[in-house]
């Protein structure tokens, strides 16, 4: 169930609709966000291809996987936690329509600003007679390239007759995303599709497909209950009933939470309860010998947290792994529950956040400890990924990141400034003015420039972009924060009037821009298996194209498959022609084309 070698699970692929099916809708929510790695989710969800793909290095492919999943896709994440790319390119413009980031209110009871910090997915997949599946994800991962050791799960449900009353945590949780649309189409849009998907959760049936599994519940927590009050964590039972064994998986510790999971049966009339917590090495810190005293201590080995450096020649930044799945595993007497998702054993997770758990339940038979730590450990202590550690009373932290923290808090002040933006027209350039609520900032230096852009400017209420060409405008801004010893860089999303609405065309002209480039898109569009099997083959450069492009796209073989695609799949023109609309100005399409596609356009009864 939890080996860490025999089942592990790839994000591309849970999220890959199924044999015959394709993407209707989909919902995702993420602390952290990575925008190269929502590209690769674009690609497994509108083209079915892995997020490691050979297409990913191919814009034209990239492009359409974009064009497919832009009104399709809406992902939530929290603001000020989207991580900078190593590339920046301009088909991020059309990342713009698929995020949404969440600035929650301070709250009374949490020192910090509560955070959004839910991994999940919910997706309507739909197929040629407009059946549907639902798939609902939940994970402990964000959707970043980090590469610690996380725990996913999905399941599949389908339409039937009977209301299904387990839906409803999951339709509060859809109902709360929907508050945090904008106020834009784009937004009133990604609200519609939402609000459909809470109409038919309403008959939706999901099925755990493990026979280990009898029943399941979700969990999220800090949002309202649409029968009145909110979801919380602290009122489970988790929480708050006593338990045979209790295992905790959980990076990050608060020593509140953890000690009330070690006294919890002291007056209760349970003896000899076990009691075990993985987490990291660093964590430890927030703990004191008296917390845990019942728990057995287990951290990851310095060989696997630096095991990537272990095994890699080459010169390179190594990125460390560690623990980062949330896992909570109770049992009492002959009943299992077992909880995963994004919710650490911390103060502001427990009672502040805005988290998501599902609770799976089994038999003892099939879900106890000694399974659990069995699936994890290995068979044999050498292969082991973890230790057993002890805790004392003089830990020194030695990963101290207050400043790190309090750079943090200005970008999520700077955030929750609600900034805005307006874009004027300057001749054949544009300007673009940003207004900021004042923030105390200070002996911090904090700098912004479009992500687009290089052009950077110094925070303040009023700042102004000038001479910024079409391409350089965008709502995604980089915010770098530096106190003269740490820096930290993260991208904020600023709502901004004045965009021009041809931005996307020319997105896509830049990137269709000969006639190679065209045709090795129309053979995409026509599902020209032969063409997609040459380029991820490695054939997809240019100068390759230029030696064999007349060759491949020859006008007869063209004829062809555009003749049976009229016949078996005509709603493939409909993509031919946003295509055309979209570089129809820039003179590439050849007169030949132009001649073939009208006649196929009046025997399709082409709608777009």
């Amino acid at each position: 169930m939890l080996n860490p070698t025999n089942d592990r699970l790839d994000y591309g692929e849970i999220l890959t609709p199924p044999d015959s099916f394709h993407l209707d809708f989909a919902v995702g929510t993420t602390y952290s966000l990575d925008l190269d790695a929502l590209v690769g989710v674009s690609l497994a969800l509108g083209l079915s291809e892995g997020t490691d793909s050979v297409l990913i290095n191919n814009p034209v492919f990239l492009l359409e996987a974009l064009r497919r999943t832009g009104d399709k896709v809406a992902v939530f994440c929290e603001g000020g936690q989207i991580h900078l790319p190593n590339k920046v390119t301009s088909l991020f413009i059309l990342l713009e329509k698929m995020v949404f980031s969440i600035t929650l209110p301070k709250r009374n009871d949490i020192a910090t600003y509560p955070s959004f910090h839910p991994k999940f997915w919910l997706i309507r997949y739909v197929n040629e007679t407009k059946e549907h599946i639902y798939r609902v994800v939940v994970l402990s991962r964000n959707l970043t390239f980090d590469r610690s050791w996380d725990i996913s799960y999905y399941m599949d449900g389908r339409i039937r007759e009977n209301i299904s009353d387990k839906n409803k945590p999951l339709r509060d949780f859809l109902y709360f995303l929907t508050t945090q649309t904008s106020a834009d189409e784009n937004g009133k849009n990604k609200t519609k599709e939402i609000r459909a998907l809470i109409r038919e959760l309403t008959y939706v049936h999901f099925e755990p497909s493990e026979k280990e599994f009898y029943d399941y519940e979700f969990i999220p927590s800090g949002i309202k209950k649409s029968s009145g009050g909110y979801h919380r964590f602290d009122e489970t039972e988790l929480f708050n009933g006593t338990f045979h064994e209790i295992l905790i998986m959980s990076p990050f510790l608060s020593s509140g939470i953890i000690r009330n999971f070690n006294i919890r049966n002291t007056n209760s009339q349970i003896q000899g309860s076990r009691y075990m917590l993985l987490t990291r090495e660093m964590s430890l810190i927030s703990l004191k010998p008296e917390d845990a005293s019942n728990f057995r201590i287990y951290t990851m080995k310095d060989s696997i947290i630096d095991g990537e450096s272990a095994i890699s020649e080459e010169n390179t930044e190594f990125k460390r792994q560690d623990i980062h799945a949330k896992l909570f595993m109770r049992r009492k007497y002959s009943d299992s529950n077992l909880y995963l998702g994004s919710l650490n054993a911390s103060h502001n997770a427990v009672h502040g956040n805005v988290e998501f758990m599902l609770r799976l339940d089994a038999k003892n038979r099939y879900l106890n400890m000694d399974k659990l730590t069995a699936s994890l450990f290995g068979n044999d202590e050498q292969n082991n990924p973890f230790q057993e550690v002890s805790l004392q009373n003089d830990i020194i932290d030695n990963n101290n990141d207050d400043e790190a923290n309090d750079l943090h808090a200005i970008i999520k002040e700077i955030n929750r400034g609600k900034p805005s933006a307006l874009v004027k027209a300057d001749e054949d350039f544009f300007t673009v003015s940003l207004s900021f609520k004042s923030c105390d900032t200070r002996n911090i230096e904090i700098q912004l420039r479009p992500l687009l852009s290089k052009k950077t400017e110094l925070f303040a209420e009023n700042v102004l972009f000038t001479n910024l060409q079409l391409l350089e405008l965008s709502e995604f801004y980089v915010i770098s924060v530096s106190d003269h010893i740490k820096t930290i860089e993260r991208i904020i999303i600023i709502p901004t009037n004045g965009l021009p609405e041809n931005r996307e065309n020319t997105v896509i002209s830049n990137i269709v821009n000969d006639q190679n480039n065209f045709y090795c898109y129309i053979a995409f569009l026509l599902g020209d298996d032969s063409i997609l099997s040459t380029l991820e083959g490695g054939m997809a450069e240019r100068d390759v194209h230029r030696k064999t492009g007349k060759a491949l796209y020859r006008t007869p073989a063209l004829y062809e498959k555009m003749l049976q695609t009229a016949a078996n799949n005509p709603e493939k023109f409909k993509g031919i022609e946003r295509l055309i609309e979209a570089i129809s100005e820039n003179g590439i399409i050849p007169e030949e084309f132009k001649k073939m596609y009208n006649k196929f356009k009046k025997v399709v009864k082409l709608d777009v």
